[in-house]
């Protein structure tokens, strides 16, 4: 319609339409017959033409609603409860394009509390992003860097050789600043447990903050 409006202004050229509205000669030919004949440039719905759907966007809703409600649950599963719940029959093909993919679950902690998590961040946004020292330790050991999916030829399995046995584990724990980087860093055999986990905060971490604030006075 912008483009039908300026060349009905008569301003510019067909070619300078062209580059406003970034499309094609034929498109501004199409789309001024389609005006001439309906009074809109908007193609007419395609009622009654092509295949019809197998599943209703009732039915694709239903299992959305199972999906958020259960994503564990796998495509003959939906099947059986689509077949039982919503009389309908569809393929496990049909089903996999329903807007339903495979994912890997990100598990979420059952413990988690809202309302505590709503006091933590009332709480600590008092304070300013300099004041804060984000800490996380991570760990490895031989089975860390085996990749849960692979490519395979249809009908054959994805397999490689992994080791199955933890072996040596090295955990690390590391302190980050605004505008600093990682200020102070630790990595010990084995576990991080409470003894040097406390050690690693009061020989490194506070250690650091205290040179860092002696340099800044």
């Amino acid at each position: 319609m912008a483009a039908l409006r300026l060349e009905h202004r008569g301003r510019d050229t067909t070619l300078e339409i062209l580059d406003i509205v970034c499309f094609s000669r034929s498109t501004l030919a199409r789309s001024r017959k389609q005006f001439q004949l309906t009074g809109s440039v908007t193609q007419a719905p395609a009622i009654g033409r092509g295949r019809p759907r197998l599943l209703a966007q009732a039915d694709i809703a239903y299992l959305l609603r199972l999906s958020r409600h259960n994503p564990a649950l796998f495509l003959d599963e939906y099947q059986l409860r689509l077949q039982r719940f919503r009389h309908c029959s569809a393929s496990l093909d049909t089903l996999s394009r329903a807007g339903i993919s495979l994912k890997q679950i990100q598990k979420m902690a059952f413990e988690r509390d809202a309302i505590r998590r709503s006091a933590f961040i009332a709480r600590i946004a008092r304070y300013p992003a300099t004041c804060l020292l984000p800490t996380d330790e991570v760990s490895k050991d031989d089975r860390t860097y085996a990749r849960r999916r692979g490519c395979a030829q249809l009908g054959t399995r994805a397999e490689r050789h992994y080791p199955f046995v933890r072996k040596r584990r090295l955990s690390m724990v590391a302190t980050l600043a605004l505008n600093r980087g990682i200020i102070a860093s630790r990595v010990v055999e084995g576990s991080l447990n409470h003894e040097l986990f406390y050690e690693y905060l009061r020989d490194d971490v506070v250690s650091y903050a205290v040179l860092l604030a002696q340099y800044n006075t």
